[in-house]
């Protein structure tokens, strides 16, 4: 029983039911109450699987409510975003072309050598390590 499909799991739990139902009446014609029915090995295990198939079902809704929450999520913050979009258009070019020019500015600039000779330390020589 280790199906992921809500659809599985329901039908799983149906067929589960029915066993139950069938091995209550067979208990039933053999002359034993009901209490004593419930205390069969087979009932409660029948139950226990019930039980089980139950919660796995709810833990896949919970599961596909969390994803159509995040989905509806997303579907807002990308409207959001568009409009944003669509009411900023017009200056973004504008900061583009700065941007463009900017950098082309920067390419013909020749860089410089910050690193002089004589202020500088001689820089340090990482440790080797001792050969056992």
């Amino acid at each position: 029983m280790s199906s992921k499909s809500k659809d599985v799991r329901i039908e799983q739990r149906r067929i589960l039911e029915k066993k139950l139902e069938l091995r209550l009446q067979q208990l039933a014609q053999k002359g034993i109450s009901k209490e004593k029915g419930l205390s069969d090995p087979l009932v409660k295990n029948l139950k226990a699987k019930i039980r089980e198939t139950n919660i796995r079902i709810k833990a896949i809704e919970k599961f596909v409510r969390v994803n159509e929450a995040l989905a509806q999520a997303k579907v807002q913050k990308l409207a959001d975003l568009a409009k944003k979009e669509e009411a900023s258009e017009p200056v973004a070019p504008e900061a583009k072309q700065k941007k463009k020019a900017a950098a082309a500015e920067k390419e013909t600039k020749p860089k410089k050598k910050t690193d002089t000779a004589g202020n500088a330390e001689p820089k340090k020589q990482p440790r080797k390590k001792k050969e056992e």
